[in-house]
């Protein structure tokens, strides 16, 4: 067969893949030309663990080829398995000079080599095809000269609003309007009408925040006759609750803004409350980077006045979510607007039931108590509407009031989870919901069911339980909250076997392989057909940075910032870190697209559905997860295992 024709042939099936898709004919045609074919039967060595390089890159035409790592005792592991289309020998662009891999032939197997100098070019000078190449490596470790910078791929998002403004930074307002505690409320109408602000902020004798006043407040409480005019500024302010430092994104301030469910955040200079005062920003402050309509939506949930129009709000939110999945990094934004979402759903829904049984005349027995969202949910990971995990944590009762309150309680706890699936939530057989009595106690009952969990978790079965010990505060009194997470951390101090025996079950189940043909592949070479993402990703993950965050005492609530907050003792336990997240973000993201458009959870993920970069994305996750594990494993005396 002529040159030309067979030049014809190799550039006709290369445009069918990334990278190559991306380059422009008479590129591909330099490529083919200086390349060549090479068939390899069944069984047989493309190249050895440790061999030079050969001055080309591989595309597999037809036919598997199988990767394998030889460790010093003389074991094999199976490291992947590439297919049409995949490439081989790309270590070479890290500086490696020797093959890291034996590869050996699955099947009998036709390879396009391409000279791998003008390949790497050819790449440099794309866009997409540098995005794509990059996932042949770590999420952190690329070539240094390939320059990938973010960049939107339609192969990577449904939503079409991106998110990208809430990275900009906020401009610090100038001129806030401040008084001090004494100030009449006629005064301070005074100062907002004539710099037309949106709130007044009370500082102490220290130029300390004490206290927000806004004309709402004013209208509601002043205008309308029920306190004078000259009622002092410190008995009509609301006491500073949203703080914030000065300098953060936009995403930053929003996220406390829902988190909080305030239309102002008062900067202080360390961003606490004993901070001295720098500002106050505002939703319209806001609303000039671009649109807090999430605010608004939360506003309007916190009024809703029947569930019916909870429901409508909360599918209002869903497709506010939806909009600005543009891609993996978004979720740093949209995943704590969904927990706010979620948290602003519970409330009302609560506050309607609370309401619903007072007219019913079901007596309250008065005993502070407090909301708080389990699992996904208060990690801020939960961003459809399956299993949204809730409790309440109530005081320990007096004795003879026990029975009454437990009743009351229960009733309440099986109405508002009835509420919610009015929402539209959906509940599993592992769902759990504060209509249950495990999941509805007194704040001496949990104690005591975490007590048991930690001193014997064997025997507690503790593995059904570990969900419960991500725990947030939603609505109520956080007090019961700190006062469990404080008894909590004293008992897994006193069991120092707790931890170890967590992340010995988180050991039990590696990720997946990689993909072939549509398909999953485990370290073993076995077949799936449905990539399951909470077990190859999202589960590790989480249980690993659990356990580490109670090692640590670290009370943070996701599982990204569980791991960043963590110290890393050198610069490989770094990068594992920061490739950790990104894998996770990848996952997340995958979850909340499926979901969306299949109505599910979005666990499962079927992978012929995956563009090639979206699979090996995924794959780059699979072999950090099995890393991480690695990794710490190695820390507690662990290994992992199927």
């Amino acid at each position: 067969m002529k040159t030309a024709s067979i030049a014809h042939r190799v550039v006709d099936f290369l445009r069918r893949w990334p990278p190559f898709q991306y380059f422009d004919d008479e590129e591909l045609f330099a490529l083919a030309r200086a390349g060549r074919v090479v068939f390899h039967e069944r069984d047989e060595t493309v190249f050895m663990q440790g061999g030079r390089r050969k001055p080309y890159v591989y595309v597999v035409q037809q036919g598997a080829v199988r990767l394998s790592e030889q460790s010093d005792d003389g074991t094999e592991q199976l490291r992947d398995v590439r297919g049409e289309g995949d490439l081989l020998g790309t270590g070479r662009y890290l500086g490696i000079g020797e093959h890291v891999y034996t590869a050996c032939t699955e099947t009998d197997v036709i390879l396009y080599a391409l000279p791998a100098d003008a390949f790497w070019e050819t790449v440099k000078r794309h866009p997409r095809a540098r995005r794509f190449l990059a996932t042949y490596f770590s999420v952190a470790i690329q070539p240094s000269s390939l320059e990938i910078r973010e960049e939107r791929s339609d192969e990577l998002r449904i939503g079409r609003r991106p998110v990208d403004w809430m990275a900009r930074p906020v401009d610090q307002p100038a001129r806030p309007v401040t008084c001090i505690p004494e100030t009449t409320a006629r005064e301070v109408a005074r100062l907002l009408a004539e710099r037309e602000a949106e709130a007044a902020v009370v500082l102490d004798d220290q130029a300390a925040p004490l206290g927000v006043v806004t004309p709402r407040m004013l209208s509601d409480r002043v205008a309308s006759g029920r306190l004078p005019p000259d009622t002092r500024a410190r008995e009509l302010m609301r006491r500073v609750c949203a703080v914030a430092a000065p300098g953060l994104e936009a995403g930053d301030y929003l996220s406390c803004m829902l988190s909080q469910q305030s239309d102002h955040l008062v900067l202080t200079a360390n961003g606490r409350l004993d901070g001295p005062f720098c500002g106050v920003l505002t939703r319209r402050d806001l609303t000039r980077v671009e649109g807090a309509a999430p605010l608004a939506i939360i506003e309007d949930m916190a009024r809703a006045p029947r569930i019916s129009e909870l429901a409508a709000l909360r599918a209002q939110a869903e497709r506010v979510l939806a909009a600005g999945l543009t891609g993996p990094n978004a979720t740093r934004w949209l995943a704590p607007m969904a927990g706010a979402f979620n948290a602003a759903v519970l409330r009302r829904a609560v506050g309607l039931v609370e309401g619903a049984l007072a007219e019913q005349g079901l007596a309250h027995p008065n005993l502070d108590h407090c909301w708080v969202f389990f699992g996904s949910a208060a990690r801020n990971e939960l961003f459809t509407r399956h299993d949204l995990d809730h409790g309440l944590i109530y005081d320990d009762p007096d004795p003879d009031q026990a029975r009454s309150a437990r009743a009351y309680y229960l009733e309440l706890g099986r109405r508002v989870s009835a509420a919610l699936a009015a929402c539209g939530f959906v509940t599993s057989a592992k769902a759990i919901g504060a209509g249950h009595p495990s999941a509805c106690r007194s704040v001496g009952e949990w104690a005591l069911a975490f007590g048991d969990w930690i001193a014997d978790p064997i025997e507690s079965c503790v593995y059904r339980a570990t969900s419960l010990f991500d725990l947030r505060p939603v609505h109520g009194d956080c007090r019961l909250v700190e006062r469990l997470e404080r008894y909590i951390h004293v008992a897994e101090a006193r069991h120092p076997r707790f931890v170890p025996l967590l992340l010995e079950d988180s050991m039990a189940n590696l990720p997946p392989l990689t993909f072939f043909r549509g398909l999953v592949v485990d370290d073993d070479g076995d077949y799936t057909e449905v990539l399951d993402l909470q077990r190859a990703t999202l589960q590790p993950v989480v249980d690993v940075a659990r356990a580490l965050a109670l090692d640590s005492d670290q009370q943070v609530p996701t599982t990204l910032d569980r791991l960043l907050v963590l110290s890393p003792e050198d610069d490989e336990a770094a990068l594992l870190i920061r490739e950790t997240a990104g894998a996770f973000r990848n996952a997340l993201y995958h979850r909340a697209r499926t979901g969306y458009t299949t109505g599910t959870d979005g666990s499962r993920v079927d992978p012929a559905k995956l563009t090639r970069l979206e699979q090996n994305l995924l794959k780059s996750g699979f072999r950090t997860v099995l890393h991480l594990m690695e990794y710490t494993g190695r820390h507690y005396g662990l290994t992992p295992r199927r």
